[in-house]
């Protein structure tokens, strides 16, 4: 690159970082997507908070984010992101990552640290998502370095990495259950469980972005764990849904 084109880029690119610090966040109260809506926006459009995030009628807590160009790309920047859930206040209960745009139109979200209940996070999602089994436990979710590809149109397209369920409850019986894992490689994902009273493994596949199957094998270990299902007894489940 010549010095004349070096020194327009860092100029133009300056004069748009100096812009973005300049405008204040709630200007993207009149450019949220459709269903997205924050009670509150405040900061900057480089650095801010929106306060009562909703997403078609979930309770989403709030967010805060920060613009940051990675080193020698000065027209390209990415956004740092800390997710807390409605009702926590701690490092504990949060969500910390990077969102990046790719030339083909995609996002990718990399999940840096996820800690947090499956109740809060059943509150943040939309009101309209099928959860399938999730509606039905209690307990921690836990991730480090999970990466979420979304499409041009914003659709779920592929997951790579692991989750971890931590001392999950089955609601409906209040019954302790174990541990689990779930890996994701790209558009295929399997959960297992990690040597408690409850025998599981399972199998999901995005079927076209946005859209999934899965499917589940469930078998108690003793008599009573499941009062409906004796100990020993498998129990199937298949699920079709949408993100």
């Amino acid at each position: 690159m010549s010095r004349r084109r070096l020194l327009i880029t860092l100029v133009v690119s300056g004069a748009l970082v100096g812009l973005l610090t300049w405008l204040p966040a709630r200007v993207f109260g009149a450019i949220l997507p459709a269903g997205v809506q924050c009670s509150e926006l405040s900061g900057s459009v480089w650095a801010g908070q929106c306060a009562g995030l909703s997403i078609r009628g979930s309770r989403s807590g709030e967010v805060r984010w920060h613009f940051y160009r990675p080193q020698w790309q000065p027209f390209i920047a990415n956004i740092g992101f800390v997710w807390t859930p409605r009702g926590g206040a701690t490092s504990s209960t949060s969500v910390a990552g990077v969102i990046a745009a790719r030339l083909d139109g995609r996002l990718v979200l990399q999940i840096n640290s996820a800690q947090l209940s499956l109740q809060a996070l059943r509150d943040a999602m939309p009101a309209d998502l099928t959860l399938g089994p999730l509606a039905a436990l209690a307990g921690k979710l836990e991730s480090h370095g999970l990466l979420i590809e979304l499409d041009e149109r914003r659709q779920l397209a592929a997951l790579r990495g692991a989750v971890e369920l931590r001392d999950t409850r089955l609601l409906r019986f209040n019954t302790a259950v174990g541990d689990f894992v779930a890996e994701f490689a790209g558009v295929t994902g399997r959960i297992k469980d990690q040597g408690g009273p409850l025998m599981l493994a399972g199998e999901a596949r995005l079927t076209e972005p946005g859209a999934y199957e899965a499917t589940l094998r469930i078998v108690p270990k003793i008599t009573g764990l499941l009062p409906t299902l004796p100990g020993g007894t498998p129990l199937e489940i298949s699920v079709d849904g949408r993100l």
